[in-house]
């Protein structure tokens, strides 16, 4: 599982190197050279083993067609997201949207461990969005991305149930 904060930078051409300890576990789990980045909030960019990225996938896939969350969902996550190779120095080169959206050129970035995949935000942004989950009373109203995660998320756990 990926855990911890570490800091990091991507480079004047939007490549993002992976962190040693970060890369290890990549290693050590065999997670491959493919990954899926994208940002299912657009606020914070979010790097997948694409192992890990397709089980999401499947939790979805077994939701119809039609579901207005699950098409959310996807529509956001398609349009920031991106299948990566890592090069031989471990860096991953960040879509174009990423890299616009989140002003990831010559930044300087946290890469937070979040079990299953690895969070990117501007270090400035992530210590505005901690300070919001230590003070909640300054937290701004949820947008309907994440009401929609929250959504599927209820709704996965109802299929599991089912099947």
């Amino acid at each position: 599982m990926f855990r911890g904060t570490q800091e990091a930078k991507v480079d004047e051409k939007g490549r993002l190197k992976l962190p040693a300890d970060f890369m290890k576990l990549v290693v050590e789990k065999n997670y491959g050279s493919q990954f899926f980045i994208t940002s299912r909030d657009g606020k914070v960019t979010e790097i997948w083993p694409m192992v890990e990225w397709e089980k999401e996938e499947a939790k979805k896939a077994t939701l119809p067609e039609d579901d207005e969350a699950k098409t959310t969902w996807m529509r956001v996550v398609n349009y920031f997201g991106g299948v990566v190779e890592i090069d031989k120095q471990d860096r991953l080169m960040l879509p174009r949207k990423i890299r616009e959206r989140f002003s990831l050129i010559n930044a300087e970035v946290v890469v937070s461990g979040q079990q299953k995949y690895l969070s990117v935000q501007r270090e400035e942004e992530a210590d505005v969005e901690i300070d919001g989950l230590l003070n909640p009373g300054n937290a701004a109203k949820q947008l309907s991305v994440p009401e929609a995660r929250q959504i599927l998320a209820s709704r996965e756990a109802a299929n599991l149930q089912d099947s």
